[in-house]
């Protein structure tokens, strides 16, 4: 199976990485003189985070046509390093109930103007918006507190994989116009490579009980549709979509500290 991305994202990609590579600069040169007069507080652990996600996600490009806001609920690992660098993996499961494509069951609607179960009344169901992504990402933290060099800004970027599809719940399962076999004409399962980029505040408190970061995250996606054929406007859909989203990150922490210094000791480099 082979992806290829258009030009649309590279542009968007490159005028990220830019703002990302300037804010790595920028805390480049607040780690380096930092640095430059050691100081018995400037210090920092390695610690491994177990993650608990909420995002809240503003869709946009491809993806906006068909879904309004929706949420997602993950889990995942962050590793931090004793220099502050982080390597993160996250699974999520996306859901939400604004469906922007309206039309797409109208020719399955009775004149009536409902959806009909086997007995003739209209049916109970409702359509939702249904997906999941998984993530690998790196970045670095950028301590503000030499008392505290475990909190800071936190910029990271990540490569991984979005899916998502409309989905019927049959509260009933007597519309036999949307079983198992037919919803697939209609659900535009899609999915595809994703990548994604987070600026916010990582906040790892002394006292090791308050440990969360926030944020907002940047995702861009090239998907393609992998039922091929539509049965709401009977064609094919084998175009890429250019599948994009803002989001608003939440995540809550619970460390492992794999090592334990004397504070004594200058040990941030």
């Amino acid at each position: 199976m082979y992806f290829f991305l258009d030009s649309t994202i590279f542009d968007h990609m490159a005028k990220l990485k830019n703002l990302l590579f300037l804010c790595l600069l920028m805390g480049f040169g607040a780690n380096k003189s930092l640095g430059q007069t050691p100081n018995k507080y400037l210090f920092s652990n390695k610690i491994f985070n177990l993650q608990f996600l909420y995002n809240h996600h503003i869709p946009g490009g491809d993806y906006a046509k068909t879904f309004g806001n929706y949420n997602g609920i993950g889990f995942g690992g962050m590793l931090k390093s004793k220099t502050n660098w982080v390597y993160s993996f996250e699974g999520n499961f996306l859901f939400g109930n604004k469906i922007l494509a309206e039309t797409i069951l109208d020719n399955l609607v009775s004149s009536g103007g409902y959806l009909s179960s086997t007995s003739g009344n209209p049916g109970n169901y409702s359509v939702n918006m249904r997906g999941l992504s998984f993530y690998v990402e790196g970045g670095r933290v950028f301590g503000l507190n030499k008392r505290n060099m475990n909190s800071g800004i936190l910029i990271k970027g990540g490569l991984g994989f979005l899916q998502h599809k409309i989905d019927f719940l049959l509260r009933e399962n007597n519309i036999p116009q949307l079983d198992d076999n037919y919803s697939r004409g209609y659900d535009q399962l899609t999915n595809g490579i994703s990548v994604k980029q987070f600026v916010g505040y990582n906040h790892q408190s002394v006292n090791r009980l308050i440990n969360f970061y926030i944020g907002v995250e940047f995702m861009q996606a090239q998907t393609y549709n992998r039922r091929g054929y539509n049965y709401y406007n009977m064609s094919y859909d084998t175009n890429s979509k250019f599948d994009n989203s803002v989001s608003f990150r939440f995540g809550w922490m619970i460390p492992i500290y794999l090592n334990t210094k004397d504070e004594n000791e200058f040990q941030f480099r």
